[in-house]
């Protein structure tokens, strides 16, 4: 099937990286700046915390006329924030554990009949941003940032409850399918499959005062979710990523 997460009824839909974050993002960033002036930066490091308004972009491109109608979800995001500053510029990589998702709501009636299906996704990323921050004040004041993500799906479930009614008889229950990152979807697998790796950019408005800096942003998707199927023709849909973003971070040696 093209298109499994677009048609598929929806009824039968902590780890640590705090070892290795200091490395890779030390790397990412010494990319970014080059070596010659990643020597005149001043560098601190901290944690990261923040909260995500997760959704989605649905566009159905078969013109089958499926209309369906995503939801926001709440969701954490985790990890730890470099910054290597240059007056007023500074580019600032992350390493995070990133949550995202959606949720749908579908119901039909005839007469007295009815069914109702509620499917919330929750997909687990392990999201490397690189923004470039400015800062009014130089260390400390208002700030403007964008940048590029990539991000690796690391995981996630889909919960379905679901209530029928017929006959003047109402039945209601769950179920929960795994969720799986990968290009081609499997033959003969209860599981979910999306497309990854997830990329992006992200853009967004901040304040920096001594060692602490909050961030609001939006991040938007420009990979596709939807992966090949089992016999690797390319998904009619596109399904990507939209996430507002809050995030507190607190740089030591500030």
């Amino acid at each position: 099937m093209a298109d499994k997460l677009l048609k598929q009824n929806f009824t039968s839909l902590n780890f640590s990286v705090m070892h290795t974050a200091p490395r890779i993002i030390a790397i990412a960033a010494v990319l970014a700046l080059g070596g010659t002036t990643w020597a005149q930066a001043q560098v601190t490091v901290g944690p990261r915390i923040g909260l995500n308004l997760a959704n989605v972009s649905i566009k159905n491109e078969d013109n089958s006329g499926l209309e369906l109608d995503p939801k926001l979800i709440a969701a954490p995001q985790a990890g730890i924030t470099l910054n290597a500053a240059f007056g007023n510029l500074a580019i600032q990589p992350s390493l995070l554990f990133s949550q995202k998702g959606f949720k749908v709501t579908e119901e039909e009636r005839d007469g007295a009949d009815s069914f109702k299906t509620e499917a919330t996704y929750r997909l687990g990323y392990l999201e490397l941003p690189v923004n470039l921050v400015y800062t009014t004040g130089g260390t400390e004041g208002f700030q403007v940032f964008a940048g590029p993500y990539v991000g690796i799906g690391v995981g996630g479930k889909v919960k379905a409850k679901y209530t029928v009614t017929q006959a003047g008889v109402t039945e209601s229950g769950s179920e929960t399918v795994n969720v799986k990152f990968a290009s081609k979807e499997k033959n003969n697998s209860d599981d979910l499959y999306l497309n990854q790796p997830d990329f992006g950019v992200n853009g967004g408005v901040g304040y920096k005062v001594g060692p602490f800096q909050a961030q609001a942003g939006y991040s938007l998707g420009l990979g596709n979710m939807i992966p090949k199927d089992s016999n690797g023709d390319k998904p009619d849909g596109k399904l990507r990523n939209r996430v507002i973003q809050f995030s507190l971070s607190y740089f030591f040696g500030s």
